[in-house]
């Protein structure tokens, strides 16, 4: 049974992903959060086409999950687990383990430390597409001056939860811009990134608007 065990805190910035999940079922992968392992690491990736967010987090454990093995789940599903959660007290929220685990009949679940409620998180099959690739991380902000962006594209940013109890609120999103180099005048999606860089980063690409002069 493929497993990831985790805190409750990562639970709720796993689910908070899902602002950019795409809500069109014309396409249903895209409507989903793809759970990838990296490593020790857990990649929670969603996507709308015009909005990447993602979240890396390392304080999980594994069990019977490969490396680079992806599954899909509905966000609705996640949320109703965060929900479960909050009736946790807040004092040992931070403490209580979670588990998000996919049964042989592949149903994903997920399930709180000392609850007698599982919550079942629908899923679906599907390869995710491989926007991952898109992050230039080895590459260094070349920028302009000028770029449009959708101020509710912005707005999201507020809503991606970090995994912990009490996020720092002087902890800043940094933002790298870039260019195409072949148009150097056509910007490329801006990369936000936000994190402590060893437990847990969250990260966001944003489309810039391209219909504006």
């Amino acid at each position: 049974m493929k497993k990831v065990s985790m805190f409750l805190p990562t639970l709720n910035s796993i689910e908070s992903v899902a602002v950019s999940a795409s809500k069109d079922d014309v396409a249903p992968v895209i409507t989903q959060i793809a759970l990838t392992r990296e490593g020790d690491s857990l990649r929670a990736i969603a996507t709308d086409r015009y909005m990447v967010a993602t979240g890396r987090y390392s304080e999980v454990k594994f069990t019977d999950w490969e490396d680079g093995e992806t599954f899909l789940v509905d966000p609705k599903g996640l949320k109703t687990a965060v929900q479960m959660g909050r009736a946790v007290q807040k004092s040992v929220q931070p403490y209580t383990s979670v588990d998000i685990f996919q049964d042989d009949q592949e149903v994903a679940w997920v399930k709180v430390e000392d609850s007698t409620i599982q919550a079942s998180v629908a899923t679906i099959k599907g390869t995710f597409p491989p926007v991952m690739k898109l992050f230039k991380r080895e590459t260094e902000p070349n920028g302009s001056s000028m770029m449009n962006l959708r101020a509710d594209f912005l707005a999201r940013l507020t809503k991606l939860v970090p995994p912990v109890a009490k996020p720092e609120r002087q902890r800043t999103w940094e933002f790298r811009f870039f260019t195409d180099a072949h148009s150097p005048k056509k910007p490329e999606p801006v990369h936000a990134v936000y994190g402590d860089g060893e437990t847990y980063e969250l990260e966001a690409l944003i489309q810039p608007s391209l219909n504006r002069k």
